[in-house]
């Protein structure tokens, strides 16, 4: 019995900070980390990148939704989560991605001139790349979040090396199947 009571004790003290879980990516992250680093750590790249049609109306309801988080209004947070949920759900944004990683001041992403880092890798650097870059759409296509992930870890872990920077798509730096 005893044996019993400590095991409901111990899953009860685990449970207990699960329960206490928001749905909703939040904005809060500590003050010391750079805030890119914190977007890209959270599994989103830039690499889905929204229409600037999509992008100004999923920053019309970011603004909205946090109006309504400044308020504490939670129906009016939940309609306006749910419709940001849906605008990332037509480009396969992981749902773990924070709101704040896709809004952007202007409802057109930042440019970068992706001509500037064409061409730069070695050609079994740009072979390398290209195989990760072939497993990466088939991965994302099978929703496959693991392989996609180690995929794009691949990716990054080249692109570092050049000092290229982490938002440059990977398409523009994928040779197209020309190189192997």
């Amino acid at each position: 019995m005893k044996q019993l009571l400590g095991i409901l004790t111990i899953l009860f003290a685990l449970g207990i900070p699960v329960l206490a879980q928001s749905d909703y990516p939040q904005d809060n992250y500590p003050q010391d980390r750079n805030p890119q680093d914190r977007d890209y750590n959270r599994g989103y790249a830039g690499q889905n990148r929204l229409s600037p049609e999509d992008q100004s109306k999923f920053n019309e309801e970011y603004d909205k939704w946090q109006r309504a988080n400044s308020r504490n209004d939670r129906s009016d947070v939940d309609k306006h989560a749910r419709k940001m949920e849906d605008i990332m759900a037509r480009y396969n944004i992981p749902q773990d991605t924070p709101f704040n990683a896709i809004a952007t001041a202007n409802g057109y992403a930042p440019h970068t001139d992706i001509r500037d880092y064409q061409g730069r890798f070695s050609p079994d650097d740009q072979k390398s790349f290209d195989k990760a870059y072939e497993h990466w759409l088939k991965d994302t296509r099978k929703h496959d979040r693991d392989d996609v992930s180690r995929d794009e870890n691949r990716m990054q872990e080249i692109m570092a090396r050049y000092n290229i920077p982490r938002n440059v798509p990977y398409d523009a730096l994928a040779s197209g199947g020309r190189g192997y």
